[in-house]
């Protein structure tokens, strides 16, 4: 029987990893093949590269699928032997990777990772206002994780969900705890989710929002799927021997259906909020806050209101850092596949707001909401 395996990895964005996060990838099994010591370092890597993104990512989990992938091999070595930077050489892994660029499946190079971090703290000078949330500034981008304000006058509450990263000295879950209070407080009925900006961070913040929306136990969340891999073991010993046995029992080009989670016994619902809620989906919208969105649709929460979604419903995601041994090169693959609850959907690419709204004109926007969702 195999293991359930709790895998620590990183569900940060990209951006958000740290160099020393980054596990070079071995090459030993390469030291004795003519073709990978005749290559020059971009050439090597680009062999590494193409072999541990067949072994890794769960698309290729099916012969066919990897019998394609390295039908790119042969022009990709051709083309690093007149590669000269490792720009050029990330661009070009890049390239190859084409559909599969999931956005949690990246690379980067050390320069460009600095000049990230350098840029890390200028906003978008049309979105992005300081301080709390006011009528002049509403549904522009605010500089704090979420932040809140209610609206007597509508009967709306209007949260700013910017990231799924818990506030330094005001966890998420305490967050939410005093928002709801003082929305029973003032008898508010309309909950404004604005999470237009928010790239993602960790899906546990999402689960504590919808905890106070639809009782958990009635919950129906994403299926996940777990691909064993080389780099997978190298994080963890113990996926090196759950891998074995998983082959062994015949499921080679399989994916691992990964337990579904279990409510604790001690847990208790908190107080649901009756009100109407109304989600607003943008552009930067995607990854954990992507997965909100999912299971607010899946589960019958609410109205989505916005743009057409840039995330798949379904999608890939956790991922692995790795770091090529013979450029320095930086990347993330991802190693899991969720699939959302709808499956008659499940193949999606895209979510279409239930009400599309023009986002870029942000005092038009909130009029709309005031109108069709508060009471005057």
């Amino acid at each position: 029987m195999l293991l359930t395996l709790l895998f620590a990895s990183a569900n940060q964005c990209f951006s958000q990893l740290q160099p020393d996060q980054f596990k070079p990838l071995s090459d030993s099994v390469y030291q004795t093949v003519q073709e990978y010591q005749s290559g020059n370092k971009y050439q090597k890597d680009a062999i590494l590269f193409m072999d541990m993104v067949a072994d890794t990512h769960p698309y290729y989990i099916k012969a066919e699928r990897r019998a394609e992938w390295f039908t790119k091999k042969q022009a990709l070595l051709e083309k690093c032997r007149n590669i000269e930077t490792d720009e050029a050489f990330a661009d070009a892994l890049i390239d190859v990777l084409g559909p599969l660029h999931d956005k949690h499946t990246d690379l980067t190079t050390m320069k460009r990772m600095q000049e990230s971090k350098q840029k890390v703290n200028k906003k978008d000078e049309t979105a992005d206002v300081p301080g709390p949330i006011d009528r002049e500034h509403i549904m522009r981008r605010h500089d704090s994780n979420y932040d809140y304000q209610i609206f007597p006058d509508y009967n709306i509450c209007y949260l700013q969900f910017n990231q799924c990263v818990n506030a330094k000295d005001y966890p998420f879950a305490k967050f939410l705890d005093d928002m709801f209070a003082k929305m029973d407080e003032n008898g508010v009925r309309t909950l404004v989710v604005d999470a237009q900006y928010n790239n993602g961070g960790s899906s546990q913040l999402c689960d504590e929002l919808l905890m106070h929306l639809y009782p958990l136990d009635k919950m129906k969340f994403f299926t996940t799927y777990l691909r064993f891999s080389d780099l997978m073991a190298a994080y963890n010993p113990r996926i090196a021997v759950a891998k074995k046995n998983w082959e062994d029992d015949g499921h080679k080009n399989e994916l691992y259906q990964m337990p579904a989670p279990k409510i604790p016994a001690d847990f208790q619902q908190p107080k649901l909020f009756e009100g109407q809620v109304v989600f607003v989906m943008g552009k930067r919208t995607f990854s954990s806050a992507g997965m909100l969105f999912t299971l607010a649709r899946d589960n019958h929460i609410g109205t989505i209101i916005g743009t057409t979604s840039t995330f798949s419903p379904s999608h890939y995601g956790e991922v692995l850092p790795y770091r090529l041994p013979n450029t320095g090169v930086l990347g993330s693959i991802s190693c899991k596949f969720f699939a959302r609850p709808d499956a008659a959907t499940v193949d999606d690419k895209c979510m279409e707001p239930d009400v599309k709204v023009n986002l870029d004109d942000k005092d038009a926007s909130w009029q709309y909401i005031v109108v069709n969702y508060g009471n005057k």
